[in-house]
């Protein structure tokens, strides 16, 4: 295997990583610091920041492609209580 192939696994593994830990996190099922104490916290979003509706879209994109439809509807539901929460 030539390095480039390796760096490129590494890279989607990296960002097969970052999508299920902002899942954990969106979702609920783990805290930031849960996750950091677990695997280091690689995510595709900037934890300081508001999280943009665009990222609970990516991740829904990005599952359903998996076909992880239960993990799909959890995030859709995550989204509408954060806009709920602030809108209200």
């Amino acid at each position: 295997m030539k390095l480039t192939e390796s760096m490129e696994k590494d890279d989607a593994e990296l960002y097969e990583e970052s999508m299920e830990n902002a899942y954990l996190i969106l979702t609920d099922k783990l805290t930031a610091n849960d996750l950091f104490d677990y695997n280091g916290c690689y995510l595709p979003y900037n934890p300081k920041k508001e999280v943009e509706d665009s990222v609970y879209d990516d991740l829904i994109d990005y599952f359903c492609s998996l076909e992880e439809y239960e993990k799909c509807s959890e995030i859709k539901n995550a989204k509408e209580v954060r806009n709920l929460i602030k809108n209200s």
